[in-house]
């Protein structure tokens, strides 16, 4: 996993950068699977990141990104979210829950992945609020598509207490 890998390049004994730290794997840290179709979930930059070449063009690289600047915390949290999503996408919904549906939205806040709270501002041209955190200063779009070139709307499970904000 991500983690593994950090934790070998950690290991390894050339010095860091000039004024970069090492990067030491944090306490309790498990490894995290990211698999490859998180590289298939990309980001979408905004008008005045085209062409930024740090910036992350999938969600496999935004796991990487959070770990690099030691947020693990947001790089387990995209994971998850995603990992709930995939699962959703092979075992269909269930049928029972309703469903939100959509194009997602990141977090660079709080590493977040889910439908904004502001769905229908954005065709507006509002900046997407994170469905986690509800902060609109760091998200970017997701756009889910297949080897094909297919898009496929980003579908979460609502929990119980959702409808009561």
């Amino acid at each position: 996993g991500l983690l593994a890998r950090a934790a070998e390049m950690a290991s390894d004994p050339t010095p860091p950068v000039d004024g970069a730290e090492p990067f030491n794997v944090p306490e309790g840290a498990t490894s995290v699977e990211v698999g490859k179709e998180f590289a298939a979930l990309k980001v979408v930059p905004k008008e005045d990141e085209k062409g930024d070449k740090n910036f992350p063009p999938h969600l496999h690289a935004a796991v990487e990104l959070f770990c690099f600047v030691k947020r693990p915390e947001c790089a387990k949290r995209l994971v998850d979210r995603v990992s709930g999503y995939l699962r959703v996408l092979r075992e269909g919904p269930d049928g029972k829950g309703t469903n939100g549906m959509g194009q997602a939205a990141v977090c660079w806040s709080c590493g977040h992945v889910g439908l904004p709270k502001n769905t229908d501002g954005l065709s507006k041209g509002e900046l997407a609020r994170c469905g986690g955190c509800g902060s609109d200063d760091q998200t970017n779009m997701v756009k889910v598509t297949q080897p094909d070139g297919t898009v496929i709307p980003w579908i979460e499970l609502k929990t119980k207490d959702e409808g009561k904000r």
